[in-house]
């Protein structure tokens, strides 16, 4: 794997496309880094901390087992399946699931008319319980092509 030397990077890439091995190491890299974005800056209370600790595993988590679901090295292609599913199945994701919730989180203020102003147990509860089905059914969709 390359961190800098994009010539090296180039020329591995002339003589052919990576190994699904190799390409995932990038991916997970890649992945490692986003979920920095998770971790929480300013003011914020414990359960910030466990926020952010419990997405970031839980996307590599999620990552890993959706590259299992392909075959793991001996599988094929997964950074075009992984991206192209995982864009299908986030749109109807946004559809099917993150717009009823937000009716209903909608709904929760008109009714309660507040918000916690910090994240709660519940927060925690929810959003992994929604990122692990996600990451179920990506995994799912994945092992139907690997068969």
């Amino acid at each position: 794997m390359y961190f800098w030397n994009i010539e090296k990077l180039k020329k591995t890439l002339q003589k052919g496309p990576l190994t699904e091995a190799e390409a995932f190491k990038y991916l997970f890299v890649t992945t490692i880094a986003w979920c920095m974005g998770y971790i929480q800056f300013g003011e914020y209370n414990i359960f910030d901390v466990y926020f952010s600790l419990i997405l970031v595993v839980l996307e590599i988590l999620g990552l890993i087992y959706a590259y299992k679901c392909n075959g793991g090295a001996k599988g094929k292609n997964f950074l075009q399946i992984y991206i192209s599913i995982a864009w299908v199945v986030s749109i109807r994701w946004i559809v099917l699931v993150m717009i009823p919730c937000l009716a209903i989180y909608i709904t929760a203020l008109v009714i309660y008319s507040t918000v916690p102003e910090v994240t709660t147990l519940q927060d925690i509860i929810f959003s992994s319980l929604l990122l692990v089905s996600y990451f179920w059914l990506l995994g799912k969709h994945i092992k139907d092509l690997a068969k």
